[in-house]
């Protein structure tokens, strides 16, 4: 069993986040000392941690991965991938949409802009 702070350095994740972890529910350490509220973490711990960090990767939020940790179905994964896929394509047409302008840049098609002064009249 390992002390929040050893269980920190091991996981790369601070105390700060794992006491979050705690308090959301998503990750409960194995053991609490009733009297000293010290947590304890253990082996299954560091799975979960593994776990959770994979699920992080591919965007999943905190909140999905604790509702959905004993009931992660084919179709979330689906529905991640599909999500994952419509972000490819947004900024594949973002990155068409770069190449237009730096070939109309290139191409003279947009000039510099240049600032005017705002010429103010006062009615008096």
């Amino acid at each position: 069993m390992y002390r929040i702070g050893e269980f920190s350095k091991i996981t790369n994740l601070s105390i700060r986040t794992l006491r979050y972890y705690d308090d959301i529910g998503l990750l409960v350490p194995e053991e609490v000392d009733v009297f000293t509220n010290y947590r304890y973490y253990g082996k299954r711990n560091l799975e979960e941690v593994k776990n959770i960090e994979e699920l992080k990767k591919v965007g999943f939020t905190l909140e999905e991965i604790r509702d959905n940790w004993d009931n992660f179905t084919e179709e979330l994964f689906i529905d991640r991938k599909e999500k994952l896929l419509k972000e490819i394509e947004l900024k594949q047409d973002a990155i068409k949409k770069v190449d237009e302008l730096r070939s109309k840049i290139s191409n003279g098609m947009i000039t510099e802009h240049t600032h005017t002064e705002i010429k103010k009249k006062s009615i008096f």
